[in-house]
């Protein structure tokens, strides 16, 4: 490591970018890390273990592949302490709100919130889109879903969206058929702006979940939320099935 490297002001600034990293992306290993941002193993690790001591990020053991051998890959996601460090649209006074508006007006009212709370999501898409479209852009669904993780990420929830090709068998039993590719994706939120609120209400998850399969016009669900434990809210949707080349 350089000098400038462990200046006190480099070393801070480059963890503050490996927690919006591991945020957006993790559970992300050591090596994917050094590879994103151009730095040595060692150096990653280094600030990896002060982030770990400060209990910013947690160790998040992934199982090894069927087909590898050997200890499983080591990665990381942040902490359950540090989601709630993360900024957020809200205070105390928010949540207390929510809870009143669930007594006086039950289940209905806070579903009515959460609607209107995220009521301009598909509306800012549906701009985005037809912005790329009258630039001679083609928008595909696999588009669509990049620019609401654009939009979210905006909105705070550091958002990726990871496509997944999974291969099925070819219909019927002649050898010759066309092998298929079911394509999907998950969209996966690293930090929720609303956590403490959603803790007690999934009610405002259960809206976001319908406007994200209105947006897409597919149906999604829901496989995990940071409300409830998990290191980040994924969602799984479908959205083409193609031919294999």
């Amino acid at each position: 490591m350089t000098a400038s490297e462990s200046a006190p002001g480099i070393a801070q600034t480059t963890r503050e970018r490996l927690v919006q990293d591991i945020s957006a992306h993790g559970p992300i290993t050591a090596r994917q890390l050094a590879e994103r941002f151009d730095l040595t193993s060692a150096a990653v690790r280094r600030h990896l273990a002060a982030l770990e001591a400060d209990g910013i990020i947690a160790e998040h053991v992934m199982p090894a592949s069927p087909r590898g051998r050997g200890r499983p890959s080591k990665s990381f996601v942040l902490s359950q302490s540090a989601h709630e460090d993360l900024p957020g649209g809200y205070d105390e006074m928010a949540v207390m709100a929510v809870d009143e508006l669930a007594r006086i007006g039950g289940e209905d009212a806070v579903t009515a919130l959460a609607e209107r709370r995220i009521a301009d999501w598909e509306s800012t898409v549906a701009e985005r889109v037809a912005q790329r479209e009258a630039a001679g852009e083609t928008v595909t669904s696999v588009r669509k879903l990049e620019l609401l993780a654009e939009l979210l990420t905006d909105r705070g929830y550091a958002t990726t969206a990871r496509p997944l090709h999974v291969p099925l068998p070819a219909r019927g039993a002649h050898s010759g058929a066309a092998a298929r590719t079911l394509v999907t994706a998950q969209l996966c939120h690293g930090h929720c702006p609303v956590l403490d609120v959603a803790a007690d209400h999934p009610e405002l998850c259960e809206a976001e979940t319908r406007a994200i399969s209105r947006i897409i016009g597919a149906p999604v669900q829901r496989l995990a939320t940071l409300a409830q434990g998990a290191h980040a809210c994924t969602t799984h949707i479908p959205l083409t099935e193609g031919r294999t080349p």
